[in-house]
């Protein structure tokens, strides 16, 4: 890590509206890092139907239980998460699903993580520069920047025209991710 990777992961927190991001050399492996530094054995991951293949590889790479759920059905993840036995909880969704550009139920999903405890993790990779106020994801459009309880992932490749992936949250998720992302602890 340089100066210049942490003034940009400054501008990119900046500009997304949370404490902290750090930066990974693809998104791919950013949402494999993010997700199992998260949640690991013991642990639950509720999912979608139309996550992108790098959110299905971290699930099943964290070694949690994982529930997968039709998109965009906020009630099936409410259920799923009032029927858990794991402490903790991890919710996993793209905010603009890559196959069709349909928008998934932000706002709601957040909501339902929220009441029962879990954390939230939204992938903004097809909606950065295109979607919110300028440019700034589904996340921000909802007035959800930097909100408790929500992680936001996202690419450099695609609308900021660079190289890398994003992840973005609070100061103590940074710092945890030095310690625990595999994806960029060990990617040289």
């Amino acid at each position: 890590t340089t100066a210049a990777h942490v003034d940009f992961e400054d501008d990119v927190a900046d500009f997304l509206g949370f404490d902290a991001a750090l930066l990974f050399s693809s998104g791919y492996l950013a949402n494999i890092g993010a997700i199992t530094a998260l949640a690991g054995r013991g642990d639950l991951i509720v999912s979608d139907t139309g996550t992108h293949a790098s959110l299905i590889d971290g699930c099943r790479l964290s070694r949690a239980r994982v529930v997968v759920v039709e998109r965009g059905d906020v009630d099936a993840v409410r259920r799923a998460l009032a029927a858990r036995s794991e402490r903790r909880a991890l919710v996993v969704t793209d905010s603009i699903y890559s196959i069709d550009g349909e928008c998934a139920p932000i706002a709601d999903l957040y909501g339902a993580a929220y009441e029962s405890g879990a954390t939230l993790l939204v992938d903004e990779a097809h909606a950065l520069g295109v979607r919110g106020p300028g440019g700034r994801g589904v996340v921000a459009e909802c007035g959800l920047s930097g909100a408790d309880g929500l992680v936001v992932t996202a690419v450099a490749s695609k609308s900021l025209g660079a190289q890398g992936g994003i992840v973005a949250g609070p100061t103590l998720l940074r710092a945890h991710l030095i310690d625990r992302a595999r994806t960029f602890i060990f990617d040289t």
